[in-house]
């Protein structure tokens, strides 16, 4: 297979990852948290979707190396990701006065 190939599979790997960080995260406030988002579960999945984006690039510069070492996967750092998903959705449940879900 040719590099450009192997290229293109890394990035559309490193985007699946990112989406199912967003996901994760979104389900553990919707779900688990049973916390009210903005928009919902789909809304909270998109703030989370961004969350890991920032927090990926943010915190992957100023990751200690063995951090680094151990949570590279595919050109994206998880627990980066996870710590901005996690963050952004943390900060969108506190402008939403941490509302917990209605029970229906």
């Amino acid at each position: 297979m040719s590099p450009e190939f192997m290229d293109f599979i890394q990035a559309v790997v490193a985007i699946l990852i990112v989406i199912a960080l967003g996901a994760f995260v979104s389900f553990i406030f919707y779900s688990i948290k049973r916390r009210d988002l903005f928009g919902g579960y789909i809304g909270g999945f998109v703030i989370g979707i961004i969350g890991a984006l920032i927090g990926g690039y943010v915190l992957n510069n100023v990751t200690l190396f063995i951090l680094d070492f151990l949570a590279k996967n595919e050109y994206v750092n998880v627990i980066s990701g996870f710590i901005g998903a996690y963050a952004a959705l943390f900060i969108m449940n506190k402008l939403n006065h941490d509302k917990e879900r209605k029970k229906f």
